[in-house]
């Protein structure tokens, strides 16, 4: 399809869910509780709230409920209007213009396009140092780049407020997914007056200024963070939860026991030997999901120590045997990978490599070959660091990846846990290190840009210039899936990753009384503000 259909088709769209929007969530004749309050697991404590600060998905989890940016997702993962009510493209689809609602912030601040034109020049301004600052050049907003590199100051950036209503951007070349980038937290605006007068602390409860859906009003680190309905929200006539408490529990085990207890309203993370028993034994709780845009892989350090050799890189990910992973481990509707890309992207068509072809037995025969040859042994066994979160899923992955690599190839694994906040936040996660991305926009470059050598999320280290080339170049294309498939070739036969698995459709307990929780959106992206309480 080409870039200006695409473009056109992205305006229509934002005209036809114009009306979605504004609408109750529940259907007709619902019988909704006197209480609209739930309380939900986040997985982890989040390192920031701040847009420009999140990391991870336990951030823009809650950045989702928090702040809105110039379009949202429907429950399938289409583009609808957020902020912006529609969008426009010029000929040649290098300049777009929004059109914003009339809105408020939390505080009753007029909500404007020169509060997008500051956000989004201190998202990837250095000094602001995002981790995500990376996202606003994926587009190639123009000057991005220069800005990023600290070649240019950060107000040239291809942004502009042509009046308070009406936001421009500047791309240097089409960019045909563009408009599919735009619901992402990080691209969300922030107060700029809150920011500026209290500066780290402007997320604190007392301080912060949203317009999303929600807003803060308790945040006790490693406890609990309480969000209540934002009433200066432009839809929140139509927002029906009241107050949402999250919770930071890492331990599936804990959370399910919190949820049985009647303390948690979801379960989205059954520990797999209670998993059919509780399904069974409690059918009305029982939720689908839909496959995610997700990718569960490990980061080899191509940079330095024993995984610096391809052979041991290798050697590694072909003793895996990724059916017992998948079936025997995570027991969560997996599907073993070989390569990187979930093969549900839009417009993607994966390849399938050799060793993708051979049995565990060739697998495991050609692992001890290439170990041997890399000058390993016995009498020197190889010697790693696997870093992970304390997931309870990750420590069981890990401890049975380390089992199958002793025994096969007689490597000595120390395995190194990290509280999630610690681990999301380290920069040397040693030889191997847990990886993992749910798409932040359905395109294969979501996952094929983690691995280009300036890429903020590549702890492979990974540096090769041909596969730089091909993800450079593949910007500048309509149509760039002969560069796509021939990059994500040299990624696996560099091996700088052992991919291990994409999801599949699962089941979850949901307590029956909330509803509009359906987890049907691909890139795993849920707003709390289509969700309600039943009565009961």
């Amino acid at each position: 399809m080409k870039a200006k259909k695409l473009i056109a088709l992205s305006t229509i769209a934002a005209a036809l869910f114009a009306g979605n929007t504004l609408a109750k969530p529940y259907p007709a004749g619902t019988q909704l509780a006197e209480k609209q309050e739930i309380v939900l697991n986040n997985g982890a404590e989040v390192t920031s709230i701040d847009p420009a600060k999140q990391a991870a998905e336990p951030a823009f989890n809650l950045g989702r409920d928090l702040f809105e940016g110039l379009t949202t997702q429907d429950k399938q993962g289409k583009t609808v209007p957020g902020i912006a009510e529609s969008w426009q493209a010029n000929d040649n689809n290098t300049v777009y213009t929004f059109n914003l609602r009339q809105s408020q912030w939390s505080n009753g601040d007029p909500l404007t396009a020169h509060d997008f034109v500051y956000s989004w020049q201190r998202l990837i301004d250095p000094e602001t140092a995002s981790p995500y600052a990376w996202f606003a050049a994926i587009p190639g907003i123009k000057n991005s780049n220069r800005i990023m590199k600290g070649e240019a100051p950060a107000n040239t950036l291809g942004v502009r407020a042509i009046d308070d209503y009406t936001f421009e951007v500047t791309l240097e070349k089409p960019v045909p997914f563009f408009i599919k980038l735009l619901s992402h937290p990080v691209l969300a605006p922030v107060h700029q007056a809150t920011v500026e007068k209290y500066g780290s602390a402007w997320t604190q409860p007392q301080n912060i200024v949203t317009n999303g859906a929600f807003t803060v009003s308790n945040w006790k680190v490693n406890e609990k963070m309480v969000m209540v309905k934002n009433d200066k929200y432009w839809d929140a006539n139509n927002v029906v939860l009241e107050k949402i408490t999250w919770l930071p529990i890492g331990d599936a085990n804990v959370a399910l026991n919190r949820y049985l207890a009647g303390e948690i309203d979801q379960a989205l993370s059954i520990p797999a030997a209670q998993k059919n028993k509780l399904l069974k034994q409690y059918p009305e709780q029982v939720a689908d999901t839909s496959a995610s845009l997700g990718s569960t892989f490990y980061y080899l350090n191509t940079e330095k120590g024993p995984t610096k050799d391809l052979r041991v890189r290798q050697a590694l990910s072909y003793a895996i045997d990724r059916n017992i992973m998948t079936k025997a481990i995570v027991k969560n509707g997996g599907i073993p990978m070989f390569t990187l890309v979930p093969p549900q992207t839009d417009g993607f068509k994966t390849h399938t490599p050799e060793f993708a072809t051979w049995n565990q037995e060739q697998r495991n025969t050609k692992a001890k070959a290439l170990l041997k040859e890399a000058g390993y042994d016995k009498g020197n066994p190889l010697k790693l660091t696997f870093t992970i979160p304390t997931f309870s899923k990750d420590v069981k992955m890990a401890t049975a990846m380390a089992g199958m690599w002793k025994s096969k190839l007689g490597a000595q694994i120390e395995i190194k846990q990290l509280e999630p906040k610690v681990f999301y936040a380290l920069k040397d996660p040693g030889n191997v290190s847990r990886g993992g991305w749910t798409a932040d926009y359905n395109e294969a470059s979501t996952w094929l840009d983690i691995f280009v050598s300036t890429g903020e999320y590549n702890d492979s280290k990974y540096n090769n210039p041909e596969y730089d080339r091909l993800m450079a170049e593949s910007k500048s294309l309509s149509d760039p899936s002969a560069e796509y498939i021939a990059a994500e070739k040299l990624l696996i036969e560099d091996m700088a990753i052992i991919p291990m698995y994409r999801n599949g459709n699962d089941q979850y307990l949901i307590k029956e009384y909330v509803g509009g929780y359906e987890r049907t959106n691909p890139e795993s992206s849920y707003y709390r503000k289509n969700v309600y309480v039943r009565a009961h």
